[in-house]
């Protein structure tokens, strides 16, 4: 069943931020796709971007290899990635960070100021097909900022007339999801392009015949002029629902159940599911959103 609201123009105000975005790089082939996202997204908005690489700890170096050569390349390859993106958005203020260390521990220690931190998705193996690593996993699981996810193989959309597009929220009624619903109501009005909240009933039916209606309707007195789908979806599990609705779109929203530990798991079998194969740029929220003021307005640094 999909239930579309009235159609208007959605507008895009201009939007104030100080402190930088934070976009993680491990390698230019690897991450680029990652990092062009968080560029185009820092340009819009009109903040600055950070791009961060992180070498090995000394100790953790292998004989023969010399540390300050390790170094040096890694401050090449963070200029060379921040003067490419900056050609592509002349306008925009960049700035890089080389940490010696985990980089999983870099992000996290500057989670604390930055309004968003910027990941690609973590890679399988193309032999064995297990996942090396899990840098997107924990960053998302014990950031206190927002967590971008965004897979390597994602398409920019050139036209905003093609199919597809827009902005992906799933909601069941919980707490976590209502701070997922305002905030992807935010990402789309900003953006100027549609939302569509996908409901899976097979995750609590009962619970979203109460809390269904109150938290659109949230929406709509914040946002009269949004164009929003609301897709109820009985055929699918929630993380295949969103799966399907979040491929093609500009950003899939999110909330995180859990925080504060180390195990993937804390956080949530959907989100858990999602963010290992992110259909698109995937907006993972933390505790942070779930404290923001009932009028709607924006914590200072977000």
């Amino acid at each position: 069943m999909t239930t579309v609201l009235p159609e208007a123009t959605a507008t895009k105000p201009p939007i104030q931020r100080s402190e930088p975005m934070l976009v993680a790089m491990r390698d230019p082939a690897a991450d680029r796709t990652a990092v062009e996202w968080a560029a185009a997204r820092a340009a819009a908005l009109d903040v600055p971007l950070t791009v961060l690489h992180a070498i090995a700890d000394p100790s953790l170096m292998p004989p023969g290899r010399l540390y300050g050569d390790e170094v040096i390349a890694g401050r090449v390859m963070v200029s060379r990635e921040a003067s490419r993106v900056v050609h592509q958005h002349p306008g925009l203020r960049i700035s890089t960070y080389l940490h010696c260390g985990d980089v999983v521990e870099a992000l996290l220690g500057l989670s604390t100021a930055a309004p968003m931190i910027v990941v690609g998705a973590d890679r399988r193996d193309p032999v064995s097909g297990e996942f090396k690593g899990s840098v997107a996993l924990q960053v998302a699981l014990n950031s206190s900022t927002p967590v971008a996810v965004v897979p390597p193989a994602y398409g920019y959309r050139t036209d905003s007339s093609q199919p597809g597009g827009g902005v992906v929220v799933g909601v069941d009624g919980s707490e976590v999801s209502r701070a997922a619903l305002l905030r992807a109501a935010d990402e789309a009005h900003t953006s100027g392009t549609a939302l569509t909240v996908v409901t899976a009933l097979g995750s609590s039916p009962q619970r979203m015949a109460v809390g269904a209606s109150p938290m659109l309707l949230a929406v709509r007195t914040r946002y009269p002029d949004l164009l929003v789908s609301w897709i109820v979806d009985d055929l699918h599990t929630p993380a295949e629902a969103l799966a399907l609705y979040g491929t093609g779109s500009d950003l899939l929203v999110i909330g995180r159940h859990g925080s504060g530990a180390r195990s993937a798991m804390s956080l949530g079998s959907v989100t858990h599911t999602l963010l290992l194969e992110p259909p698109c740029p995937t907006l993972v929220l933390t505790r942070r959103e779930l404290e923001r003021p009932e009028d709607g307005s924006t914590p200072a640094g977000e």
